[in-house]
């Protein structure tokens, strides 16, 4: 009998979180596992990537609902579906823990993958309180980086000890270096091959703090001008990103907003190096990307980017030091050699250590071992309807 999961998600729009979760179920084993996704406030385009036949999506559309607590709602997907474990994600799920035991049916698994906000030191108490009640509801507690484990047990008083930790991973078969596609898409975009190109891949909200690179380039010399920034996403700062460079004329022709962009592989080979300036990071599935492409990265020296960018395989600043990131940039823009010697660290750092299958087989053998623990009762029945 297949192991059926309950995986429950804040959305299905574009996110590392997201893509994460999609990513997982695709390559999961269809013999021994199934899957129910189960969005609490929205669908998005990622849904069109899980597979029909083995992948139920529901939502309870939060949002439009006009209050935040969907415990009951919950309790009665679980029962209908009776699913052996209940996985939620992040603060903006955790009611479906309370809501699985309450059912007392499954296995409960809580994680956590990055800080949601920039004012999370602000946290209310009884946000903690409520989320250190969830941890010890929950069978199985982890987080994607020591760091952010280390975070939430400071934050909780839960014990750091009973928290695993499951990096994220990546596709080096979809991520990898193509030198024809570099120039393909470099010729559609009109930068030309001695241009430095810089981009940065994401959502853009304020705890990604794109205005810090737009700041770094800013800052750069009058005389240093062949050089390019490309930046895809969307998100809440865009309009005051565009506004940023719309007020610099000398930035205007050398910075492009892609907006959501499918081709993700094709823009990061488009690129000399990768920056990701977040104040907060879990582990970054933009940053293991552009490693993965065989990129240069230059990185924010905060939460997971500690964990993937060791010596040798990427540059780091201090958080919203643009001034930092300008220099190690330009000193990147004038060193070919340098790029490629880190490109290729970065390559092998994320093979050896952040795989996609490394990170599958570790998801597997958690949701086993929880399936086996299960198996003292008879396991549930699905229900329709």
């Amino acid at each position: 009998m297949r192991i059926r999961i309950m995986h429950v998600v804040d959305t299905l729009e574009t996110g590392g979180l997201e893509n994460g979760v999609v990513n997982l179920i695709q390559r999961m084993d269809p013999a021994r596992f199934e899957h129910i996704v189960c969005a609490m406030r929205n669908l998005g385009p990622l849904a069109d990537r899980l597979p029909a036949s083995r992948v139920r999506i529901m939502c309870l559309d939060k949002a439009a609902l006009g209050f935040s607590f969907l415990a009951g709602q919950l309790a009665r997907r679980i029962r209908q579906e009776s699913p052996h474990i209940v996985h939620s994600r992040n603060w903006g799920t955790m009611e479906a823990i309370l809501a699985g035991w309450w059912h007392r049916g499954a296995a409960l698994v809580h994680s956590e993958h990055g800080v949601e906000s920039v004012d999370a030191g602000s946290e209310p108490i009884r946000r903690r309180i409520f989320r250190r009640l969830v941890y010890h509801l929950a069978d199985k507690v982890f987080s994607v980086s020591y760091q952010l484990r280390d975070y939430h047990a400071r934050r909780t008083g839960f014990p750091a000890s009973r928290m695993e930790v499951i990096h994220n991973g990546v596709d080096t078969g979809r991520f990898c270096p193509d030198p024809s596609t570099r120039d393909l898409i470099r010729r559609r975009l009109g930068i030309r091959p001695e241009e430095f190109c810089i981009g940065a891949v994401g959502r853009l909200e304020p705890v990604k703090d794109l205005r810090t690179l737009l700041r770094a380039v800013a800052a750069f010399p009058q005389a240093c001008t062949n050089w390019r920034l490309l930046i895809a996403g969307d998100g809440r700062d865009l309009p005051a990103l565009r506004e940023f460079v719309n007020s610099r004329s000398e930035l205007q022709s050398r910075i492009a907003f892609l907006g959501d962009v499918s081709n993700i592989p094709d823009v990061l080979n488009a690129l000399d190096t990768y920056v990701i300036s977040s104040r907060s990071e879990g582990i970054s599935n933009s940053l293991l990307e552009a490693m993965a492409t065989g990129l240069p990265v230059v990185a924010s020296a905060v939460g997971g980017n500690l964990e993937v960018i060791n010596e040798g395989s990427g540059l780091l600043f201090p958080t919203e030091d643009y001034h930092g990131l300008a220099e190690r940039l330009l000193v990147l823009r004038g060193d070919s050699e340098l790029r490629r010697r880190l490109g290729r660290s970065a390559l092998l750092r994320v093979k050896q250590d952040f795989s996609m299958e490394s990170m599958v087989s570790n998801y597997e053998r958690l949701y086993g071992s929880l399936a086996t623990r299960q198996a003292t009762v008879p396991l549930p029945v699905t229900r329709t309807g």
